[in-house]
């Protein structure tokens, strides 16, 4: 600890308070659409290579200092570049051109549909635009494109899915919700599906560590999801979808302005039931029968110039209904049935969250942020019934002042309870011990300082922050994070971070397959606390050659958990064993290009290397179901003519995966040691009329899927059945129509 508050106090040393006289400004980009704010463009003094890129509200700073030309060159794609002189000015205004005639459309959104933010942490940011390349049905459809983020299935019953950063499951990974952490605990496995894709306004994904704003627990990294409301939505949103499948889901989106500085939005989502499907032949469902219901309203009270005061409520309810098994299963007859297998969730989730935000004099800040929800859970697992309760509540306030030109330190405080009763019941006699009552209760008051640091004559960033959390079971808890970001030149950055991390684990909640399997869950001893330390190095290079314009990214990762709880599928027959494992850890790098070429092709392609490892008596082994190299490569044309086209094409390959052994399991439920490797194509088409959209795509165009996924799938009541053994795809090719209608 020490060591880490002295490098904090050398960075903040060497970035010292010499300042040569600024010119601020910002960049506008003007088309048909209107005039907005442009991040990432380009401000090169004319003749260097000096410069600078605007942030994310379009604004930059520049120093003069041995420049003897004031004037600049300023270039965004999709935009006439423009030579401005900025001479005897401290702030300038600039508004670049659309590089296309009043009766094309511009497609400057769809070429920046998704991109690096300018902040100290590397931040991907996937807009509407992007999110309209791929049906999106919820949050968890959001990342076919992203290297990033994986997606996985963990119960192909009931089509749970988890999102993976970094490699790790997804429990690693903070997901907020306008800027709150509301998907916490045993909500965040469902949650992720529980979020229509066309309320979503842009989610940001920041890897590895983080701010200590919002807690011990981002990891993995967060995932902003930012929800629309009456200024990113249009006035009226409908969306009506349908798969080859049957599977029918319906969005709408209202906006109102209320009155001055008061507007709202509504949203409501429905799903309904697909046919029961059985491709595979193996007697089980391919996919649930699914109903959802879901209804979201936010209001906000903009701040006026004279009051200068924020507020924002939001709350969010979802009632949700799956139904797995076998195809034969009836919900109304053979729940919790020893003949006929099923698997059912029953699902009700409310949550309501505020923000409020005051400027105050010096233009210091002051902000407040609250939440509170409940889950309720219900699940039949053949014999096996589970239910769960979840009350969460959470406050974080904070006071933020500048304490030097661009010099910020914030502090606050923040308390977080969660109240989880899980309770797990076998209804016929099963070899089994785990059934019981299952309670867990954290009350966690915390305070917590940031500051953040920017010289611009060396071209360096810092935020460096240290955070002091009181469990209620674990007691102190100390997390110290800090991030750097240097820019070498106008088109090269690098950013590092480091940071510790701390959570309590789920266990059910996070592998809830095994609940469904024929096998014991064993615990060797209790399960402590994961404690790890998350570091990371990033770089990026822009480039501009004409008609093709993009950047190359290239980070590193690696996590090392000093305790991890970790599932072993065979160390004893018929049996998972959960252990604390004192080391353990992953590497992750990823090299990614996203390219834009004639303006109306965006070109990406990335690599990623993932090692999941840990160490038993002294030996390293492979964590099972990860496969260490991965390719995702995607291709979008998108036409400038009023009634455009948009196509998009993308490409995943996934090398093998170690698998747990099953050698001593009958011959006709054994498993080869390692998976066979596979690749996923998606294929979408949209055409764009005045007020409405059609799209129609296929999902998994070369129809692989997983064979036999499911272990015993001829005898699912006996000690060998297993629905975990998912390393692959266990649907085929699905087709599926949309139609979006809008009204600005």
């Amino acid at each position: 600890m020490k060591n880490i508050l002295t490098l904090i106090i050398i960075i903040i040393i060497s970035c010292g308070y010499t300042y040569s006289q600024t010119i601020n400004g910002i960049v506008y980009g003007s088309n048909v659409k209107g005039r907005e704010t442009l991040e990432g463009a380009s401000i090169k003094w004319i003749n260097t290579k000096k410069g600078a890129l605007t942030g994310s509200e379009g604004k930059f700073e520049l120093y003069p200092e041995g420049i003897t030309d004031r004037r600049v060159i300023v270039s965004y794609v999709g935009y006439t570049p423009d030579t401005v002189d900025v001479s005897k000015k401290s702030f300038v205004e600039i508004e670049l051109k659309s590089s296309f005639s009043t009766q094309q459309i511009v497609v400057e959104d769809e070429q920046k549909s998704s991109f690096i933010s300018n902040d100290n942490s590397k931040t991907e940011v996937i807009t509407q635009m992007e999110l309209k390349k791929d049906a999106c049905c919820d949050l968890s459809g959001c990342f076919g494109k992203n290297a990033s983020v994986d997606v996985a299935v963990t119960d192909i019953l009931t089509n749970t899915k988890e999102l993976k950063v970094l490699g790790l499951e997804g429990s690693y990974t903070q997901i907020l919700i306008d800027n709150m952490p509301i998907m916490t605990g045993l909500v965040t496995k469902y949650g992720v599906t529980s979020i229509p894709g066309t309320l979503i306004n842009k989610i940001n994904i920041s890897k590895g560590s983080n701010s200590v704003l919002q807690g011990y627990e981002s990891i993995s990294g967060i995932m902003n999801v930012l929800l629309k409301d009456y200024g990113t939505s249009d006035r009226l949103l409908v969306n009506g979808f349908i798969n080859s499948g049957l599977e029918k889901q319906f969005n709408v989106n209202g906006t109102a302005m209320v009155k001055k500085n008061l507007s709202t939005i509504a949203a409501f989502q429905t799903v309904q039931e697909m046919k029961r499907m059985d491709e595979n032949g193996d007697g089980f469902l391919d996919v649930p029968l699914t109903r959802r219901y879901m209804f979201y309203n936010k209001w906000r009270y903009g701040s006026s110039e004279e009051d200068k005061t924020s507020v924002m409520v939001g709350l969010k309810y979802l009632n949700e209904r799956r139904v797995g098994g076998q195809k034969g299963f009836n919900y109304d007859t053979d729940l919790g049935s020893g003949i006929i297998y099923g698997q059912t969730v029953n699902l009700e989730n409310g949550d309501i969250y505020g923000r409020m935000s005051r400027v105050l004099k010096n233009e210091n800040q002051i902000k407040l942020f609250t939440s509170g929800g409940f889950f309720n859970q219900d699940s039949y697992y053949g014999t096996t019934n589970y239910t769960a309760k979840q009350r969460d509540f959470y406050f974080n306030g904070l006071y933020e002042f500048e304490v030097y030109k661009k010099s910020f330190l914030r502090f606050g405080a923040s308390y977080r309870y969660e109240d989880i009763d899980e309770n797990v019941r076998f209804l016929a006699e099963v070899p089994k011990t785990y059934a019981g009552n299952y309670e867990k209760l954290e009350s966690i008051p915390g305070v917590f300082t940031e500051a953040s640091f920017e010289q611009k004559d060396l071209n360096l960033s810092v935020i460096a922050g240290l955070r002091l959390d009181f469990h209620n079971k674990y007691n102190l808890i100390t997390t110290p994070r800090i991030l750097i970001r240097y820019q070498l030149t106008p088109e090269t950055v690098v950013r590092a971070s480091f940071g510790t991390g701390f959570r309590t684990v789920n266990l059910f909640s996070e592998y809830p397959s095994l609940l469904g399997s024929g096998k014991d869950i064993v615990f060797n001893g209790e399960m402590n606390p994961e404690r790890m330390i998350n570091y990371g190095i990033d770089m990026i290079q822009y480039f501009n050659l004409g008609s093709v314009a993009g950047n190359i990214n290239l980070d590193y990762y690696r996590t090392d958990f000093s305790n991890k709880v970790i599932p072993e599928y065979d160390v004893i027959p018929a049996a998972v064993v959960f252990s604390n494992f004192g080391r353990a850890g992953s590497d992750v790098l990823q090299i990614e290009t996203n390219t834009t070429l004639f303006r109306n092709f965006d070109f990406k392609l990335a690599y990623k290397f993932i090692d999941l490892f840990y160490y038993k008596d002294g030996q390293r082994l492979e964590q099972p179901f990860n496969a260490k190299h991965r390719i995702v490569s995607g291709l979008s044309y998108s036409s400038a003519r009023a009634n455009s086209w948009i196509a998009n094409v993308t490409l995943q390959w996934f090398g093998t995966q170690v698998l747990p052994s099953t050698q001593n399991d009958p011959v006709q439920y054994q498993r080869p040691s390692e998976s066979e490797p596979y690749t996923l194509i998606n294929m979408q088409l949209t055409k764009n009329f005045r007020n409405f959209e059609l799209y129609a795509g296929v999902e998994n165009v070369l129809d692989f899927m997983q064979p036999n996924p499911i272990v015993s799938a001829d005898n699912p009541f006996s000690r060998y059945f297993d629905t975990s053994f998912i390393w692959g795809p266990t649907r085929g090719r699905d087709f599926y129509l949309g139609i979006r209608f809008m009204l600005q």
